[in-house]
């Protein structure tokens, strides 16, 4: 029995021996995958590591979205990608893609009521389909979601989201040809790439809406500088709207004043020229307050912005009109609407806050502009009527006179042919003596109205028809003393000789002087007009004849860039000097 044992046990060893070989083979397989399993991981983690890196040091966003799918397949391999940003809740924006197949960036695909992506976005979990043409539900709700039915040969596909602040921004999504390439592993590490895509974008969108932020900035300063210097209400609206337009690129720019209970649009710019033509041809005027977007914000005094204009009631559509988005600004001044700034975008979602306080502060300055013009306006209406109102007393104080002489002349003479026509010389003589004085004053006043010469004769000339017309209405001996006519603008040439007609009226009526001089001096750096009498002078201090014509002269002469000193003495005659200073030319 003993052998038979030992045999026995003998066998029993072996067998165990074998069974312990087995583990351990087994062991050390399994140690050397999990080896394997842990170098893979520390590769994906390292690659992870140095790709969110590269990622994240690009703040430009366009080329971080190619840099973006770049790296991405150095974490995990695909054969079609995109990425996308959610625009609203309704449908996502391709921005960038990898492979032939994917729709082209710029691509709007609408988020289906019930679709896996959409899901997926709400609930912020990656989607994967291993099989992507089996006859599965979510196969085929894939399909149908991205039309996928078009990019043949794609066995996998991944959808992940990009997620900032626990709210999701938008989508990575991976096709590959291998079916099941895709698992729940492949899935967790591009979930944690994109994590750090989703904030390198988010970073980038920021960093470029500072940029935008700045460059408003600074359109609002450039703007206010350009339109505060226009006078012309006409000319104002049309270059801020061009302005704000190329500013910004915006798709359209209307800006309307309110006249009576409609918006008028005095002014459109658009990124189409042809557009814009077209545009210019519609009668389209809202109702205040009852009648398109416009018209609601003039009724309201609001500024408003729409989002998307084809669910909003209040948009009036025109042929082809390609506007998606829109926003319109109340213009007002001291509390009253007087106008609306309209701005259109091509694109749905258009406009932010940032925009709405860009644009109401360009419209508070458009409100002071338009202010300004209207009060040049009327300023130029009063200054005409002032005008007018001199140019009736001189005929009245002189034409009418000689015109009333004229007539009391010719009834004598016609007396005295009847009963002496030997006398009817000396009345004869007398009405052609006032004929010519009436003809003279009659031309020198059509000369102030409207001094024509200025631009075909130039200032000098002007001046020697303006002493010889006063000097023989009022019996005045007037010295000229110019040179060269000045290489200045008809502006300052204009301003000048209303100035010198101003002072000359001003000694006729009011210096009792015998003597004038009038001396137009042009040197390297300034121009020089001087303008002197011998008469009885005044007190510049005192309020005195003519006093409102020293201060137009005032005015004139800083209007044309220069100034003006006068200089007067009771009984010692006065001098007048205007210095206009070479830039100003």
């Amino acid at each position: 029995m003993l052998p038979m044992e030992f045999s026995r046990l003998q066998e029993e060893l072996q067998k165990r021996n074998a069974e312990l070989a087995e583990v351990n083979d087994a062991l050390r397989e399994s140690e050397q995958r999990l080896e394997q399993r842990v170098g893979e991981r520390t590769r994906e983690i390292s690659t992870l590591l140095r790709v969110s890196h590269n990622i994240t040091t690009t703040l430009e966003l366009e080329p971080l979205l190619g840099l973006i799918l770049d790296q991405l397949r150095e974490v995990v391999e695909y054969h079609l990608a995109s990425v996308s940003i959610l625009e609203n809740e309704d449908e996502l924006l391709i921005l960038a893609v990898r492979g032939e197949g994917m729709p082209p960036p710029g691509t709007r695909l609408p988020l289906g009521e019930h679709s896996d992506a959409r899901n997926m976005l709400i609930e912020r979990k990656p989607v994967f389909v291993p099989d992507l043409n089996a006859d599965t539900p979510k196969a085929r709700q894939m399909r149908s979601d991205l039309e996928l039915q078009k990019l043949y040969g794609m066995g996998t596909w991944m959808n992940v989201p990009l997620v900032v602040r626990e709210k999701s921004v938008g989508l990575l999504a991976l096709a590959h040809q291998q079916v099941n390439y895709y698992d729940a592993s492949r899935v967790d590490l591009t979930m944690a790439f994109a994590n750090q895509a989703a904030v390198a974008i988010e970073n980038a969108r920021l960093f470029a809406a500072e940029q935008r932020r700045a460059e408003q900035f600074r359109v609002i300063h450039e703007v206010g500088k350009r339109i505060t210097s226009i006078l012309s209400l006409d000319q104002l609206l049309v270059e801020t709207a061009r302005t704000i337009r190329e500013s910004f690129n915006y798709h359209h720019v209307h800006i309307g004043m309110v006249e009576g209970e409609r918006v008028v649009f005095k002014t459109r710019n658009a990124a189409n020229p042809e557009d814009e033509v077209f545009q210019c041809c519609e009668d389209v005027t809202p109702i205040v307050g009852r009648e398109g977007i416009s018209g609601w914000v003039a009724g309201t005094g609001e500024s408003l912005i729409v989002p998307d204009v084809m669910k909003d009631v209040r948009f009036i559509p025109s042929k082809n009109d390609q506007t998606r988005s829109e926003t319109a600004i109340p213009i007002k001044i001291k509390g009253q609407v007087i106008g609306v700034i309209d701005v259109e975008s091509d694109q749905v979602d258009g406009f932010d806050e940032s925009d709405l306080v860009v644009l109401q502060s360009l419209a508070d300055q458009v409100a002071v502009a338009i202010e300004n013009a209207r009060l040049y306006e009327q300023a130029r209406y009063f200054a005409a009527l002032e005008e007018r109102q001199k140019l009736a007393r001189e005929l009245h104080d002189s034409v009418s006179q000689a015109l009333y002489g004229i007539v009391l002349g010719a009834r004598t003479a016609r007396t005295l042919l009847d009963r002496d026509p030997a006398q009817a010389a000396q009345p004869l003589d007398y009405i052609l003596s006032l004929s010519e004085a009436g003809l003279a004053e009659m031309r020198a006043l059509i000369f102030e109205l409207r001094p024509e010469s200025l631009q075909t004769e130039g200032l000098v000339a002007a001046l020697g028809k303006l002493v010889n017309a006063l000097g023989a209405r009022h019996q005045l001996e007037v010295r000229l003393e110019a040179g060269d006519e000045p290489d200045v603008s008809i502006e300052v040439k204009e301003s000048l000789y209303r100035i010198a007609q101003e002072a000359m009226n001003n000694i006729a009526k009011h210096a009792q002087a015998q003597h004038a001089s009038l001396q137009l001096k042009v040197g390297n750096d300034e121009l020089t007009l001087e303008i002197s009498d011998d008469g009885v002078g005044f007190d510049t201090s005192q309020q005195f004849p003519g006093h409102l014509g020293m201060h137009t002269m005032r005015e004139r002469a800083e209007k044309a860039g220069g100034t003006i000193a006068i200089e007067s003495v009771p009984d010692a005659g006065t001098r007048i000097q205007v210095t206009i200073p070479t830039m100003a030319r």
